[in-house]
């Protein structure tokens, strides 16, 4: 009877490990209002960057593709939010859903000024079946911004490029900072 036990135990603990994955970039849009996830990832050119130990200033964080429109047409409010605010706010790029060489082209051309780090497709793709990353609704779509907090909670998550009642893109930014007294 014990074996039994042990054995149901035993199955019960293997079903609930395969379950249980490692967290992706996109998972930050599961954490507002909690701590980032574990989720560590290797820059272009700099220091891996781990989103749970972000601490001691806000970090704002831009998923970004190089075939993503909405993305090319981010890249101006990203450079001027990072001008205006890059001494007092983390800035860290993500290149997502792109081939490892194409991201490291994308890198290179956007030449941003901050971390830029690579979340290859296939890394996702191995994580998340394509299928359930479609059916994820704005989960998975880009561009994709997250703001943390000093003390590495993410306080929000926007999904897409922001635009205003004509159709023009908005900088959204400024205005979460200001939610957190940074203006």
């Amino acid at each position: 009877m014990l074996r039994v036990r042990l054995a149901a135990l035993g199955a019960s603990l293997a079903l609930l490990g395969a379950h249980h994955r490692t967290a992706t970039i996109f998972d930050l849009a599961d954490a507002v209002g909690k701590h980032a996830p574990a989720v560590t990832l290797a820059t272009s050119d700099g220091p891996p960057v781990a989103f749970a130990e972000l601490r001691g200033k806000p970090t704002y964080v831009f998923l970004f593709a190089s075939w993503c429109a909405p993305c090319k047409r981010a890249l101006p409010f990203v450079r001027g939010d990072f001008a205006r605010f890059g001494d007092r706010v983390r800035f860290v790029g993500v290149d997502v859903l792109d081939e490892p060489q194409a991201a490291a082209a994308a890198i290179a051309q956007t030449a941003l000024p901050f971390p830029v780090a690579i979340y290859p497709i296939e890394q996702l793709d191995a994580q998340i079946p394509p299928s359930v990353q479609l059916k994820a609704g704005a989960k998975y779509h880009i561009p994709t911004d997250f703001l943390l907090d000093s003390g590495g909670v993410v306080r929000f998550a926007w999904h897409g490029l922001a635009v205003d009642e004509a159709g023009d893109p908005v900088d959204v930014l400024p205005s979460f900072l200001a939610k957190l007294g940074i203006e």
